[in-house]
């Protein structure tokens, strides 16, 4: 897509980030001369009209907040091919992810600080009634000069839109519980998030860690733990601060993100200098591999900065103290960083050294030279180099290393590997695809199967089953619920009874409540149905009749002296409606007179 013109005015540049739902490019508005990041839709996702109309209204509704931590939506538009895409502001820096990678954790004022700006950008969304619902550091935008926004509001309902559907929307690492299992979500949701968000600000690493379904479990089964348990050096305050946010029952939390932004800045104000400004524990190596993290459905709209190089600057302050080491070396501290101060742009923003302290050791004594100690003969001895032979060798053992690694690779994570298909019936389709990438399958495909059981939208089961093992190249299809399968239902008015019963029958489709109905019609004779002939109804399902008992009588029978039930009973076979009079009470329970009116017969009842 580098290189194409939306609809005569955005010319897409380099492709800044791709998420599950959309693709998003830097792009120039060609019109005003300006920089702007566009959100082109997946096309496979834009072939089903419904998620592309939950694209554009979500669109429409993100528009509607203008707030300085909020990255702006400016324009909506379809590409030649009807996919649909957004034009949102574009903010030159990285992602609170990118800060994350460079820190592994931040001092609970910079952390504040973050948190701060981006509760200020969720509340301006949950006044406007909207929901965000996917919270997560990727969607955190830090600018150059340090300005923070939150991005992607591309998971956005309107509030009164939320009900249960069985899809999970959003990253599992930080989806609240009623997410998860699919239950109505608010702006709760967006607290709960926004609690995960801080505990990995605080001591680089999410509460929860696993495969995603391990991960979307624990947040709706289990309890976020005491932050103080991951780094007991964190102050009171600040935990029971993460507790409220991340408590399993939403009624527990505070109501929005207002409601956590004070609660936050309170917080902030009973803690000392000293608190604010500790350097967070550092995890815990356990000699393998840092786990990974869940989400990876990331659609920001930040440029992020290119990572810092590895080998650090060796700055002598004039106040380390040392004294000179033989040879005139000295020791100091070696790239030590400064104070922290008040502003993200000091310590937050991308082009920032953030490099970590690290305490110089003594000098070591200078190495003894190696070689013969015969003093007529020189310690290094000097051989023929031959250029074209060490060259060849270093060619050789590169090609040799990379044949190694390739192979490796093939017969591991590469196409030559094999992986177990998981199980991922009950869920919704983006969930599930989220739970197949996690293990290594991404080439998915979708296919709509009714089902007499199973909601529209819930997976059913996968080709090839659970449990399979596949190679990660190889497609695996989601069989996705359309729900019961629809019939149309035919047109009975006018057949007998029992032919309208048979009618149904042939159509996949059980006759159900028969309510006799006076009619001119003969007496047996369908004269109404519902559901109406041509509507759309679920195979098996039953359509409730309206029978004729027949012409109305032409004079009411007479009822005079039986029981009320009964009275009525003989009214309404002879096609009349009794409407009952009740006199002194009507103790007896027995008809004292009647008047005809019409088609109405008043009965006396004493």
């Amino acid at each position: 897509m580098t290189g194409s013109l939306l609809e005569g005015r955005y010319e897409l540049g380099p492709r800044i980030a791709r998420g599950g739902t959309a693709t998003v490019y830097r792009a120039v508005d060609t019109r005003l001369e300006r920089t702007v990041a566009v959100k082109l839709m997946h096309p496979h996702l834009a072939e089903d009209p419904a998620a592309a109309d939950r694209f554009v209204r979500e669109a429409r509704a993100a528009a509607r907040l203008s707030h300085p931590h909020v990255v702006s939506v400016l324009d909506q538009g379809h590409a030649a091919d009807g996919v649909p895409y957004l034009v949102m502001e574009h903010v030159e820096g990285s992602t609170l992810r990118d800060l994350l990678r460079r820190r592994g954790a931040l001092t609970p004022r910079e952390a504040l600080e973050v948190m701060e700006a981006a509760l200020d950008g969720l509340a301006a969304a949950h006044r406007a009634g909207l929901v965000h619902r996917d919270v997560k550091p990727e969607n955190v935008l830090i600018a150059a000069g340090g300005r923070v926004t939150v991005a992607d509001f591309g998971l956005t309902r309107a509030v009164d839109q939320h009900t249960a559907s069985g899809t999970v929307l959003g990253t599992v690492g930080y989806a609240s519980p009623e997410l998860v299992t699919g239950q109505r979500v608010d702006t709760r949701a967006d607290v709960y998030s926004a609690g995960i968000v801080l505990f990995e600000l605080l001591c680089g690493r999410r509460p929860f860690e696993g495969t995603p379904l391990a991960v979307a479990r624990a947040h709706a089964e289990g309890r976020v733990p005491d932050l103080r348990s991951v780094d007991p050096g964190v102050p009171g305050a600040l935990a029971r601060l993460v507790a409220r946010a991340t408590a399993r029952d939403p009624e527990d939390r505070p109501a929005d993100a207002r409601e956590m932004l004070e609660q936050l800045r309170a917080v902030r104000a009973v803690l000392h200098p000293g608190e604010l400004d500790r350097t967070p524990a550092p995890r815990p190596r356990t000699g393998g591999p840092a786990p990974q993290a869940t989400g990876t459905d990331s659609a920001g709209t930040g440029t992020p900065a290119p990572r810092s190089a590895r080998t650090e600057v060796l700055d002598r302050h004039p106040d380390a103290g040392g004294s000179p080491a033989p040879g005139g070396t000295r020791t100091g501290t070696l790239g030590r960083q400064q104070a922290p101060t008040q502003t993200l742009r000091r310590h937050l923003a991308p082009t920032e050294a953030l490099r970590p302290a690290v305490a110089a050791t003594e000098a070591l004594p200078a190495p003894r030279p190696a070689g013969s100690t015969d003093p007529w003969r020189p310690a290094i001895e000097l051989r023929p180099v031959r250029p074209l032979r060490t060259a060849a060798h270093l060619a050789l053992a590169a090609l040799a290393v990379a044949a190694a690694a390739f192979l490796g690779w093939l017969i591991g994570t590469g196409p030559g590997g094999t992986v177990s298909v998981p199980e991922v019936r009950g869920t919704g389709a983006e969930l599930a695809q989220q739970y197949l990438a996690g293990a290594g399958l991404r080439n998915v495909a979708v296919h709509e199967t009714p089902d007499p059981a199973a909601p529209a939208g819930t997976v059913i089961g996968t080709d090839p089953a659970a449990s399979a093992t596949v190679r990660p190249a190889e497609q695996v299809v989601l069989l996705v619920s359309s729900g019961p399968e629809q019939v149309t239902a035919p047109d009975v008015v006018g057949m007998s009874a029992e032919d309208a019963a048979a009618r149904l029958g042939d159509a996949d489709l059980a006759a159900g409540q028969r309510t006799a109905v006076t009619d001119d019609a003969a007496a047996g004779t369908v004269v109404g149905q519902h559901p109406e002939a041509g509507t759309d109804v679920a195979a098996g399902s039953a359509v409730d009749l309206a029978v004729s008992r027949g012409p109305r009588a032409e004079s009411a029978p007479d009822v005079v002296g039986r029981p009320v039930e009964e009275a009525v009973q003989v009214l309404e076979e002879a096609g009349f409606t009794a409407r009952v009079e009740e006199s002194f009470g009507a103790p007896f329970g027995y008809v004292l007179s009647q008047t005809t009116d019409g088609a109405e017969v008043v009965l006396t009842v004493l």
